[in-house]
């Protein structure tokens, strides 16, 4: 959006272009265009977290019991997460990155297989039969994946939205998962002892296996490489110190914790069968926490890139020799030498203005895309002889120079000058076409040569404008 403001002579001061240079003086700050800038952020992280593997023995469980088992369990696992979510850099009063995670972004998941050898042993009294003991190796104990945890099946997994640090309801991210009861086990001690009435009766006995899985996993922290700043809460912030340039490129590294616990639970049954006659007992089940697969995950850093819009323009504007009682015009090319838009509000006071509606804020400011070129229209209205200077200040959205100050300057006479010749000058009907809304003569630019559109005022510019016409039919 372009503008053109002419700034009359203190005695035909249209209403609105008073208030404005009653309420803005040349040093006077207001707060520079809120401005951001986005990058994707994804961290993904795997690890054995068993090692080559973890064994241990249960000893004889239960104790004292008739029927008892000797494992020896040999666990192997894999564990992995993933997420992702966005770094976003806002500014000002000073820039700052925070960590935006995208909702269900994050992914939680784990492989958990057991692998064990048994010996069992016995000492029971059988119905019509006697008393048996015995100790043999268990001769087949299949291998436990806890299966409801694959990682080849997302539906198992645990979805959270990134980055379970401090203050995040998903926090920690959970897995629970119950396998079993599974029958490992079943030997019949009469093929043993007595096999020859095998025919008409069994003594079964019985190992049922369950497997209890609960992990966690809970953000540490977040640190970026501005200074190895940390964050250790949701939408916490870290300083970032702008480079002068438009575009910035930093990484950021994610830590967490993982915290699991997988218990055991042994089932010894005892089933007989004589003819017809059967009867069982359960003996006391047997819980074997597994010891704690505790880890601290340091995820491999993310390459963050942010790119900035970039103000350039001359930093100074000269009038020149100005009729008094003939306002000149002229334009002020700024450029956006970066890669995202930039947005400007522009103010000036007296003797000099600029289009009223692009210093209020209520107004949405002028944007120029990335890359390209605007020009502001500024006015030169002096009240009589002399030397004039004063301020074009730029509120911009880039982050380095959020206030870009342009120095005016024009000479007063009251000596005709004639027309208002140079490259910059626009003046003339054609300027404020209102029809095409474009410029068209006068040096003023038009489409496709870089330049947007001048902004037609009315209600601001028809008193000058309307002179300037007859002045140029005289």
């Amino acid at each position: 959006m372009r503008g053109v403001m002419r700034s009359h002579r203190a005695g035909a001061l249209p209403a609105l272009a008073l208030v404005l240079v009653a309420a803005w003086s040349p040093t006077s700050a207001r707060a520079a265009i809120p401005g951001m800038a986005e990058s994707p952020v994804h961290w993904e992280h795997e690890a054995d977290v068993c090692g080559i593997g973890m064994e241990w023995e249960t000893g004889w469980v239960p104790s004292g019991s008739p029927v008892q088992v000797e494992m020896h369990f040999h666990l192997g696992c894999e564990f992995g997460a993933e997420l992702d979510g966005k770094g976003v850099m806002v500014w000002p009063p000073s820039m700052s990155l925070y960590f935006q995670g995208e909702p269900r972004g994050g992914d939680f998941w784990q492989n958990v297989g057991i692998d064990f050898g048994a010996n069992i042993r016995w000492d029971i009294d059988v119905p019509l039969i006697g008393h048996s003991t015995g100790e043999m190796p268990i001769p087949y104990v299949p291998r436990i994946d806890i299966g409801c945890l694959e990682r080849d099946e997302p539906s198992s997994h645990a979805k959270f939205t990134p980055f379970l640090l401090s203050g995040n309801p998903d926090t920690p991210a959970t897995l629970t998962c119950t396998v079993g009861p599974i029958l490992v086990f079943e030997y019949d001690v009469l093929d043993l002892v007595l096999p020859e009435i095998s025919a008409f009766a069994s003594v079964l006995i019985q190992i049922w296996l369950t497997v209890d899985l609960h992990s966690y996993l809970q953000g540490d922290k977040i640190v970026v490489s501005e200074h190895e700043q940390e964050i250790t809460e949701e939408y916490g912030r870290a300083t970032v110190y702008p480079r002068g340039a438009p575009a910035m490129d930093m990484t950021a590294q994610y830590f967490a914790d993982l915290s699991n616990q997988i218990i055991v639970t042994l089932s010894p049954r005892v089933e007989f069968e004589v003819l017809t006659f059967d009867f069982g007992f359960d003996i006391v089940n047997v819980n074997i926490p597994i010891p704690s697969l505790d880890d601290h995950w340091v995820f491999d850093p993310a390459e963050l890139s942010f790119y900035f819009p970039d103000i350039s323009n001359a930093p100074e504007l000269d009038f020149g020799r100005t009729q008094v009682g003939r306002p000149r015009l002229k334009r002020f090319a700024v450029e956006n030498v970066g890669f995202d838009d930039l947005k400007l509000y522009a103010r000036s006071a007296l003797p000099f203005g600029v289009d009223a509606r692009l210093g209020d804020p209520t107004e949405e400011p002028l944007t120029i895309p990335a890359p390209g070129m605007d020009d502001l229209i500024v006015s030169f209205d002096p009240g009589g002889e002399g030397n004039a200077t004063g301020i074009l200040r730029l509120e911009t959205n880039d982050p380095d120079e959020p206030w870009v100050d342009v120095r005016l300057k024009g000479e007063a006479t009251l000596e005709d000058v004639g027309e208002y010749t140079d490259p910059d000058d626009c003046e003339g009907d054609e300027c404020f076409d209102q029809s095409s809304g474009y410029a068209t003569t006068c040096g003023c630019r038009v489409p496709g040569d870089g330049g947007g559109t001048v902004w037609p005022l009315a209600g601001l510019i028809g008193i000058g404008w309307g002179i300037a016409r007859r002045r140029r039919r005289s």
